[in-house]
Parts: C-alpha cells; structure tokens; sequence
C-alpha cells in the first residue's frame, strides 16, 4: 500500500524524489491492500484502532477493532483474553512500531516475536529510567545535606522511598502482545492540528541531519499543542507575511500531508492563523480547533437539503403515521434547552395498567441518506456542549425548529409505547411507530420536581391542548393530567431504578461544574451540577427506551445494527485500586458490576464514597459504538456499567449521528415487521395489547426484510466506519466540553481573586491515593485531581502557601503501604515592616459548596517549629488552587498550617 494511498500529499513539496534522497529509510514501507486482505485472511495481521499511551508519547496501543478470526487466535493465543475495544491490546513500542499512524486511525497490525519485543521494551524504559535518574540526582544533591541534619535531630525511621535515598524502583508490567503497524486501513478523517510555529528547528528535528539537508525548499516547524503529535514541516512561502513576521508567533491551525519512510517528520498546510491566547473566546476557539471541532457555517450545498418555510408536515406522512397529536405528551429538559428531542407521555388504562410512551424527535426524516447534510452531520457526529454555547451537528432550523419538540406545533416523531404493571413497573408489551404529537408543554426539570414535591403546575407554565384540530390553551383538566402524569412517571421512576440496581447495574458519579454568566459571557458564580429526582425520572425511561430498540433493530438485522457497549473494567488496575482502598479501610469487592455497586452502597459519609466512585472510575473502560458484524460473540455486545446484553442511542438523534443511523434502522423494521415484534428478549414479549394506538394501515408490513435493508441500513463495513466516527467525536467532544469547564473555572477564580486582591483561593483537598514520591489530593469542590511530588515541596518554597506568615519548608518525608509521614520547618516570618506583613496575611476562602466567599486573616509568628504530619487516604488537608490564564491551568499547593 503506497504512502499516498493513505495520507493526503501535501500541497508543496517538499523533498526531492524519495529514491534519490540521501536519508535512509526510518520507517517500513506499507503493505499493499492485496497483501493485507491476503494476511488478514490467514490471520497474520489484526485490525485495530491507534490510541494514544498517555505515560509516553512515543508509544501508543492499538485496540480490537473486531473480533480476530480463527486463524488469528490459533496463531496468536494471547488475543484470546484479549476484548474488543478494550484500548489496552496491542502495544506499539516506539514511533517505528507506530509507523507514521496517527491516534483514530484504524490500521493493519503484525504481531511481533514476544521474546524480541520484550528486550526492545525494557531497554526503552531503561533508557528513560536513566534519564529520570540523571533530573533526581540533581535534585538529591541539593536535599541531601538538609535530609541529613534534620534526620539526625528526629526519631522518625526512614524509607527507602525517600528522595533523598534514591529514586523510585520501578515494576512494570510488560505487555502481552506487541505489535507494529504495517498499514493504515481507514485513516482519522480529522488531521486538522494546532500549534505554534517557529523557525528554529526543534532539537529531535537537529539529529537529522541528512534530513534537513534534503529539503528543496524552506520550511517553518509546526509543533502541536497536543504532545502526542510529531512535528510537521510547513512549506514557508503558503505562511503568511504576517505570521512569519510576527515576534511573538500566532497559534495557528495546519493539516497534516504526506509522511514518506525517510522522513523523520511529515509535512503540512498552513490552514490559517488564530492568534495570541488571553480572552474568553479565543481560547474556546483553540479548544475547538484542537480537538478538531467543526464549527464552521454550514455550507450552501448543506443548507440546500433543508426544506422551504413555512413547512407543513406532508399529507403522505399525515396518512402512514399514527396520529397521537390529543395525547398528553410533554418534555422535561434543562431550562436553557434548545433542541427538545424527547417528550413522555402516561395514562392509566382500563385494566389497571398504565400505557407509558417515549416519543423521539424523527430527524431522520429531513437528514435523507447520502446528501450532503447526511455527510455533514456525519462528520461532525455529535453536538458539542460548552459553557456558552453550543456547535450543533444539525443546522439552527433543525436543531431548534422543525425537530425539536416545542410545545403547542405539530412534529414527525418516532414512538415507543410499553403497557407496564404500575406496582412492579414490569413491561408487558412493547409498541414501536412512527407518529405525530403534539406537545402540551415545555417544562424544566425544576418544574417537574416542584410537581414531585407535591405543588401545583406553576401559572407561569404555558400549556397547551390539541382539540378539533387546533391548539388551544389547556384546561384545568389537562394541567392536572400532566401533574398526575409527573407523580406516577417518578413513582415508576423508583421502581425501575431500584430494580435496575438490583439486577447489578452501577453507577459512578463525577463532579460536573455549573456556572452562571453575566451579559458579557463571563462566570459569575460556580457550583457543582445537582442531580434532582426530575433528571432520574427522564433517564429511566430514556434507558428503557434505548435498550427496547436495541433489542428491536438486532432481532430484525443480527449482522448490521449500530449498538453501544461498554467493556468490563480492566481487572489488574481495578484490582490494584481495590488494594489501595482496603489498606485505607474501605472493602470493594472487584467483581462484577452489581459486587461493586453493593460495596459503594456500604460506605455512609457522602464525600467518601464520592471520592471511592472518582478513583474507581480510572480502571473503568469507555462504552464505544460497535457494529454487531465486528464482535462474533454475542455476549460480547454486554453493557457492564448497566448490566444489560443489548444498549444502543436513540432518545437524542438532533444532537447525536448514530442516533439517527438507529432510526434508520429501526425505521427498516417497521416497514418489515409493522409495530410488534415477537422475541425472546424480556423487553420485546410476545403479548400484543389492545390498548397501543391503531396503525394507519399503509404503515405497517409493506416489503421484505431484504427490501429494508437494502432502503435504509448500510451495510456491515459502513456501519462499523460509522461507528469509529462517532467514537472519535463522542471523546472530542468531551475533551472540548471539560476544557471549556476548565477555562470557565480559571476565569471565575481569577475574578474571584482580583475582587479579593489574594492570587489564588483555598478548599479542602483529599488524599486518595499515596506513591513513593507522592500523594494525589482530589478536590471535590472543583472535579479536578492534583499529584503533590515530596521533593518540590522540599526544594520549592512556592510549592507552599504559608497561613501564618513564616516560611514553610519539607525537610523529610517517609512513605509506608498507608501513609506519608511529613516533618516540616517553619522560618520566623521574614516581613520587612508591618505592611508587607498585614499585606501577606489574608487568604481567599471558598466554602464546601463553593457558593460564597470569604477574605479571612491569617497568624502571624515569630518562631521556629518543626511539625510532623501523617497522611492517610481519605485525610482532608487545606491546599491553595491559584489560576493561570495563559494557558489555562490550575496550580495547586499546600497551605500550611491547615485550616
């Protein structure tokens, strides 16, 4: 396969023909696609997808695109313990086993020689242990003869894991399979990158010599704010004048071109410059290039697809749904929600029963298969969320008109309706369709929960009712319908909840900041997201939803539904972290989902068990889309957070692509199959009710299975390329959605601290975790972790904020299985008058709800103490968190004394 089958050639060339270079070859030349199928079949090469090792930028892994084939695990019996999308397969040491792939790409991979690569790996580490060793040694020599003075006056027994002792023996453990990449099947469609440009060659650019040399033409370095990226060369004359000639350089924004087996490097295309960091909104704009988020204006040829207003919904669509426009239908979503892709319904039946329906935004109607909006959105994948604002997948006349649910207008709308048992919440018969509703009303989650709480629908709520063909304002009668509808959906809600964690599902909480902004778009208050009863209402039934398509769309096309899964925990760093707890006192049993869930539900203080979900969520795996072609094993389709054998996305199809590639599908088996389905699965019994709405007769078994197939499901491989890009945007967006939340703290704090005049503020930290060289504190208040390194506290005084005007300094430390045991100096204040004292005496207060703030005093004295200290998991201690604007970073000390 030649280089440029696979990477896009960059516009200006940049070195002479690649036979005639003098460079030798870095790297191994691609497999051609015939060889590749040929070896695939035999089972000598593996498909994976290329993550990055976060521990070494240099290396990487590649992870189980699909299930091997037969000959692959008879060759190669390690892929056996091996699971699909696990991130954690295949080890690629060194960039010539990554060979020129780039982390998304999905690539051809040879396993190597277990013996060789095991050699090559250790004296890789080795190498870099060395070069560890060199920066402690200097280190060392500067606390070695403060260590030993302070030794000799103290009764405390010293580790070998003191700094000053030597550095941490490291044990690692070397990975199963290694592997090296030999060619690029489906390349990271995203290879838009930013960074800095420079002049001045980089010093792993230098050592090539006969590289440099080779070039035809000049260039300017490009280096990536991402670090796991190599360096790019850029022809010069496409940079502008004005960023070439710029002092300070721009950020600015390339795409990656063509990288040959003797280049060191690949080259790039200046796309364009971005400018210098600082505000608010330049900052969410490098966020959003960095993570390759599409927020350009969609184009003319997108927005041609869109149809013409007014718009009505067609009359063919009037006659082949079923039309549910006088059901009490009505959302519950955030209060600034836009795109209302979901709305419930609930009513009591004659038999006792109650009819309960999901009804989901039908976009797919607009979004046809193939246009161009189709490959828009497509390639965007997923709607991003920041804290100001939103980069929609779909056009604002989509996303915030025509598909989304607003109250009182007619919408196309897929339906699923379950008649459940209202004491035990159990589904007797499940009813797919799709319809025409018509909400009743738009209400925010603290609308509904004040319905829970048990007052009336607030008079400030518009509401509406469909009678005789047109809205009119609802009746006292329907605005009491939808209260009793709120109470008996959270009174489900809890059955199905309870019964959910009973059968072993788990749930892992994080910290999600909330902020409030001003006119400007700056955050003028900070909180933690509070989960209400109104949000567990809505995700029951959005969960019951997901899961009865997934069962629907896999019994009609077993070979070619998109699903989401999510792998079990890997067991080694689940095991490790459960060690570490149960030294600390905390029992987790590391079993299945249910083992876990139970020992959480064990632990009573709050901020404890909040801290036991944060570190038990590191050895946790990612839920990923698949293709059911991809994994041969049917139980391998298992969701383990939620404990269920079939999961899928189909509740937010304005926001999500494989939302709607769902709907596609389960559109196909409606036209097969009509709205029931007999199965074996619990959530699809064979039991028809009579009391599911009649269907237009033109709506149901109209072809052949086939037919459908061939309208609206793609087939096998598209659907699995579809999956791998939804997985690529899903983790983009989450990376861009955290960072914006990160930006939008710094600023708060900054503020907060500027009002204050006191450069940073101080909360309380938790110790969760304790290594050789240092203990990581969690701050709850702020979702964020912080590692505290012994040596810089000791070598550092402004690693240490003082709280009582003396100066603060670690002179020694030891480290056991359970604590760190600190003894610490503390200088008389050194304060030149009075007012540089008073100056330096006050500190920024947040309190645990971080809600208000406050200026206190700090203690001055004039002596010399010396202090121990012991730390222990779960010990709370006062830390510092001073912003950074440039870039946005939050720097952590300790405070000491603590308060």
């Amino acid at each position: 396969m030649d280089q440029t089958d696979v990477y896009s050639p960059a516009p200006v060339a940049l070195a002479k023909d690649e036979k005639k270079r003098q460079p030798p070859k870095l790297y191994e030349a691609y497999y051609e696609p015939v060889v590749v199928q040929r070896l695939m079949e035999e089972g000598k090469l593996v498909r994976g997808i290329v993550r990055l090792n976060p521990k070494n930028r240099a290396d990487a892994y590649v992870s189980l695109d699909e299930t091997p084939s037969e000959n692959a695990r008879h060759l190669y019996p390690a892929l056996l313990d091996y699971d699909v999308g696990s991130g954690d397969d295949i080890y690629l040491c060194g960039e010539t086993s990554r060979n020129r792939a780039i982390f998304g790409d999905i690539v051809a991979v040879k396993i190597l020689p277990r013996k060789a690569a095991k050699n090559l790996y250790r004296d890789t580490c080795a190498m870099n242990d060395r070069r560890l060793d060199r920066l402690r040694e200097e280190r060392k020599a500067r606390l070695d003869s403060m260590a030993d003075k302070v030794a000799s006056e103290s009764d405390i027994a010293l580790s070998d894991s003191n700094a000053s002792q030597g550095s941490e023996s490291r044990e690692r453990r070397i990975p199963e399979v290694f592997g090296m990449v030999v060619a690029i099947l489906s390349r990271n469609e995203n290879r838009r990158f930013t960074g800095s440009l420079s002049a001045d060659s980089p010093m792993s650019v230098r050592k090539h010599a006969l590289y440099l040399q080779s070039l035809e033409h000049p260039v300017m370095w490009f280096r990536p704010l991402n670090s796991a990226l190599p360096f790019m060369a850029v022809p010069l004359r496409q940079i502008p004048a004005a960023v070439r000639n710029c002092k300070s350089k721009p950020f600015c924004t390339v795409r990656m071109g063509s990288w040959l087996t003797c280049d060191p490097f690949p080259t790039a295309s200046f796309v364009k410059a971005l400018g210098h960091r600082g505000s608010i909104d330049f900052e969410t704009t490098l966020i959003l290039e960095e993570n390759a988020v599409c927020y350009d204006p969609f184009t003319p040829n997108v927005l041609k697809c869109l149809p013409k207003l007014p718009w009505r919904i067609p009359d063919r669509e009037l006659q082949c749904r079923t039309d549910l426009r006088s059901d009490c239908i009505f959302t519950i979503d955030p209060p600034t929600a836009r795109d209302l892709d979901d709305a419930v319904s609930c009513t009591t039946l004659p038999n006792g029963n109650v009819l309960v329906g999901v009804h989901i935004a039908d976009v797919s109607f607009f979004v046809r298969p193939h246009s161009a909006l189709d490959k828009q959105a497509r390639l965007r994948a997923t709607t991003t969320y920041m804290v100001q604002k939103a980069i929609p997948m779909l056009p604002s006349m989509l996303c915030e008109d025509l598909c989304s649910l607003n109250p009182g207008v007619d919408r196309l709308a897929f339906s699923v309706m379950w008649e459940m048992d209202p004491e035990t919440a159990v589904v007797r018969s499940t009813w797919f369709g799709r319809t025409i509703i018509n909400s009743a009303c738009k209400l925010a989650y603290d609308d509904a929960q004040s319905v829970i709480d048990g007052n009336r629908l607030g008079k400030d709520i518009s509401c509406f009712e469909y009678v005789n063909g047109s809205n009119k304002p609802a009746s006292v009668r329907r605005r009491m319908k939808i209260e009793l509808s709120i109470r008996l959906f959270f009174k489900l809600s809890k059955i199905m909840r309870k019964r959910r964690f009973d059968n072993g599902a788990l749930s892992l909480s994080n910290v999600k900041l909330s902020f409030d902004l001003d006119d400007t778009g700056a955050p003028i208050d900070c909180r933690p997201y509070a989960i209400k009863d109104s949000n567990r209402l809505i995700e029951e039934f959005m969960l019951l939803a997901n899961m009865s398509v997934a069962a629907r769309i896999e019994a009609t096309f077993p070979d070619a539904s998109l699903l989401r899964r999510h792998s079990p925990p890997l067991q080694r760093r689940l095991d490790e972290t459960c060690q570490q707890l149960r030294k600390a006192g905390i029992d987790i049993v590391p079993g299945s989902a249910r083992d876990i869930q139970h020992s959480l539900d064990q632990i009573e203080d709050s901020d404890t068990r909040l801290t036991v979900e944060s570190l038990l969520t590191a050895p946790m795996q990612k839920a990923a889309y698949f293709s059911t072609h991809s994994i041969a094993d049917r139980s391998g389709y298992q969701h383990f957070a939620l404990n269920v054998p079939l999961y899928t996305h189909f509740t937010s199809p304005i926001r999500r692509y494989a939302d709607i590639v769902v709907h596609r599908t389960l559109e196909a088996s409606l036209a097969a199959f009509g709205n029931h389905v007999s199965s074996d699965h619990p959530l699809l019994p064979r039991l028809y009710s009579s009391f599911f709405p009649m269907t237009p007769s033109v709506g149901s078994l109209t072809v052949s299975v086939k037919d459908a197939r061939l309208m609206l499901v793609p087939d096998s491989k598209s659907i699995a390329d579809i999956a791998h890009q939804c997985n690529l945007r899903k983790d983009a967006a989450k990376k861009a959605q955290d960072a914006s939340s990160k930006l939008f703290l710094v600023n708060f704090l900054t503020q907060k601290a500027v009002q204050f005049d006191n450069p940073g503020v101080v909360s309380v930290g938790v110790v969760t975790k304790i290594k050789t060289d240092a203990f990581v504190l969690s701050l709850p208040l702020f979702g964020i972790e912080s590692p505290i390194y012994m040596d810089r506290l000791a070598d550092r005084h402004s690693q240490v904020l003082s709280m009582d005007g003396r100066t603060w300094k670690l002179c020694l430390w030891s480290v056991d299985d359970v604590s760190v045991t600190l003894i610490w100096e503390a200088a008389p204040s050194t304060a030149n008058s009075i007012d540089e004292l008073a100056s330096s005496m006050s500190v920024l207060v947040l309190d645990e709800g971080g809600q208000s703030v406050a200026k206190v005093e700090r203690t001055a004295s004039q002596t010399t103490t010396r202090v121990t200290q012991t730390l222990k998991i779960f010990d709370k201690v006062s830390v510092c968190v001073t912003p950074v604007t440039s870039p946005p970073e939050l720097s952590v000390r300790l405070a000491m004394p603590h308060i």
